[in-house]
């Protein structure tokens, strides 16, 4: 029977009346008109009370019982649709917690001492870790229970992973996905929406008051930090950046220090710069943890909002918010260690216009077990301009234990300003604040050249999925809650396995690879050469033996640096003259979305093949990016802190590849070390490759 498109059966109702009377029913079938209008009335309000369905009768002359049984109807069937998808999400958790436990098996074949590098553990070893998997497995099973019963009373209406990969066909060489294992974040996006692991516990008064005392004082200090310039601030040795003269600030703060170690240091810094969003804007984006992150995609890798504290708290002075906020932070490389903090984050208006954003650490009553880092009141100071400008100020204050120890090539880069400073939290505030000024053209400007996007909203879907990109890859770069390889290390590459159960990514088995080496050539040198497309296939694994042209780009900047490209990779064929010529058909054409950007401490090019059925659901606008599921590798370039800018000095240029070994159709294949050996061999070829084609063999 035909439902004229509104895909129920209470499309088509039974009249009643005379025809009742009679023993017969009469079949009435809505027009599409009339369902067009029942179903958007139905998404906003699904139960319409006698008042509504009267009048849905007289705009649609309809019988009072067609609309009522017509809602009766679509209920129904929409209830059904919700428990399919629940069964759908629940086999996925089911196969999702199989396939684990099935790669931790596999792993502890391969697995050697951490310690020393030595042979796999013995058979009594093995059986006390199979106990351990076996209890986690029961764990895990009892989680599922749970999020089963939050999912029967709640309704979830979140896509599953296979709901979302229906909208692209079978992509199991470049799917991408994460699995962090941080006590504050769940191991996985299967559950409920805002489903929470972390349960703090509930503040007492006194708590409460002394919070609003810790954030109170932090502002207070940071007044003075912000508005007593000559007095607290002295030239660095290092990199001539600002940093705190201790002496001054001891004088007035009688900080304590909180790490004993002789090894332990202070690390402070303050920028300033002026950025095109409304003040109000700015702070609202500051308080909320996933605008947070988004903000700062290359900064802050997890953050949570932990406590939010009422307005009735007495807090001493103006201070609009209180909250408790964990955040984690990485940059650069796995070489780099991750930073994790737990804050109270108060903004206050000192002045008509004027905020101050403070941070300071804070882990009484917290189960928080990481204490290698300790924030002193740290912050911005936010002004209101006109035209809906802001200028911000930043100060970066912070203590730091021997136990986060750095890799010697980035320890001039953190000693100094440009690590966890200031500077780069302001330069990442300009660049992204220049994007989401770009992202938010409805048209398409005439920067951008593209043959394949037409519209405004097919160019905001590519950029989002770029900036989704660029934060996965970031993502994979802390290479934490993995298996990690100690032994591959040794040689300068760093290896890791994690099995992918993200949402909107394309569950498997990843291999990840990374190393970092320093190139005596500029930042801007090294950034040219990886923009190169001339030269790209020489290095480039997945542009071997073709052409690559570029067909689209997007302008995410001031810098014509900064932009989404998309890529299309010709296979090549030889012919008589020994020259390499494009092939006729398209039909072998990969195309390759890569996002990439400069600032004044360096940049980032980031890349994920896609196939053209692929690249037509990014492109249309229809989809959203969250679904298209990417494995993105790519490169990371810094400054190496021994100079000021990126247009003199060295280069850390770090390389990070993944591969899906194990798709989900084949989740039980073994990845053993001649797996990892394989991607540690890929990465250091073309580690050297570079190398070559920079004339910098001996770096």
């Amino acid at each position: 029977m035909d439902n004229n498109g509104g895909g129920s059966s209470g499309n088509e109702q039974y009249t009643s009346g005379d025809a009742k009377q009679n023993g017969k029913r009469t079949c009435h079938r809505h027009t599409p008109q009339q369902i067009q209008r029942l179903e958007a009335y139905f998404k906003e309000c699904p139960h319409p009370d006698e008042r509504q369905r009267n009048q849905l009768c007289r705009e649609l002359k309809l019988e009072p019982d067609q609309i009522k049984f017509w809602f009766q109807n679509k209920r129904t069937q929409s209830k059904t649709q919700e428990d399919r998808s629940t069964n759908v999400l629940l086999r996925g958790e089911n196969e999702t917690l199989q396939s684990d436990n099935e790669a931790m098996l596999d792993a502890l074949k391969s697995v050697l001492c951490p310690a020393c590098g030595g042979p796999p553990f013995g058979r009594e070893e093995r059986g006390h870790n199979l106990q351990k998997l076996r209890f986690e497995n029961a764990r895990l099973k009892d989680h599922r229970d749970r999020i089963s019963n939050f999912v029967d009373q709640h309704k979830p209406n979140e896509p599953t992973v296979e709901d979302s990969l229906a909208y692209v066909p079978s992509l199991d060489r470049i799917s991408y996905g994460i699995n962090g294992g941080n006590m504050y974040e769940p191991s996985s996006s299967y559950g409920p929406p805002n489903f929470q692991i972390i349960q703090p516990r509930p503040l007492a008064e006194t708590d409460m008051s002394l919070l609003s005392e810790i954030a109170a004082s932090a502002v207070e200090e940071l007044k003075r930090l912000f508005l007593a310039e000559e007095q607290f601030w002295v030239k660095s040795c290092i990199d001539e950046t600002y940093v705190i003269d201790t002496e001054s600030y001891e004088r007035f703060s009688h900080a304590v220090k909180h790490f004993s170690s002789t090894t332990a240091h202070v690390e402070s810094s303050k920028a300033v710069t002026v950025v095109h969003v409304e003040a109000i804007n700015l702070i609202q984006m500051f308080l909320d943890p996933e605008k947070w992150k988004e903000l700062f995609p290359t900064i802050v890798n997890k953050a949570n909002t932990i406590h939010v504290l009422g307005s009735g708290l007495p807090i001493r002075g103006n201070c609009n918010v209180l909250q408790v906020m964990w955040e984690q932070l990485h940059i650069l490389s796995p070489l780099v260690p991750a930073r994790e903090f737990m804050v109270v984050r108060c903004c206050q208006e000192i002045e008509k216009g004027i905020w101050i954003i403070a941070d300071v650490s804070h882990r009484a009553n917290f189960d928080f077990g990481n204490a290698a880092c300790y924030k002193r009141p740290s912050g911005c100071l936010i002004q209101a301009l006109p035209d809906g400008h802001s200028k911000v100020m930043w100060i970066e204050h912070v203590e730091v234990d021997h136990k986060l120890d750095t890799h010697k090539i980035y320890r001039d880069l953190l000693s100094g300003g440009s690590g966890y400073g200031a500077k780069r939290w302001i330069v990442t505030l300009e660049r992204m604040c220049e994007r989401m000024a770009l992202s938010s053209i409805q048209t398409l400007p005439p920067s951008d050249r593209s043959e394949v996007i037409t519209t405004g909203e097919a160019r905001r879907s590519v950029m989002k999925l770029g900036e989704r990109m660029v934060k996965n890859f970031n993502e994979m770069l802390t290479m934490s809650g993995k298996i990690d390889f100690p032994q591959q290390s040794k040689n300068g590459v760093r290896v890791s396995i994690r099995m992918n159960i993200e949402a909107g990514q394309p569950p498997g088995i990843v291999v990840s690879a990374s190393s970092s080496l320093a190139i005596p050539l500029t930042p801007l040198q090294v950034f040219a050469f990886l923009q190169n497309l001339d030269t790209r296939q020489q290095w480039d694994i997945l542009s071997y033996g073709t052409i690559v042209n570029e067909i689209a780009r997007i302008v995410t900047g001031s810098s014509e640096t900064n932009c989404v490209t998309i890529l299309r990779v010709h296979p090549t064929h030889e012919e008589n003259n020994d020259k390499m010529v494009v092939q006729d058909s398209c039909k072998d054409d990969m195309l390759m979305l890569q996002d990439c950007y400069m600032d004044a401490l360096g940049g980032m090019i980031v890349y994920a093949p896609m196939d053209m059925a692929t690249m037509h659901f990014a492109v249309s606008g229809e989809v959203d990016p969250f679904h298209i599921p990417i494995l993105p590798s790519g490169f990371v370039i810094s400054s190496d802190g021994r100079r000021s800018t990126v247009e003199d000095g060295g280069t850390l240029l770090t390389v990070a590849f993944q591969i899906l070994v194990s798709g989900k159709a084949n989740r039980s294949r073994e990845v053993n070390e001649k797996s990892v050996d394989t991607v540690s061999a890929l990465i250091s070829s073309t580690i050297q490759r570079i190398k070559g084609l920079l004339n910098c063999p001996d770096c």
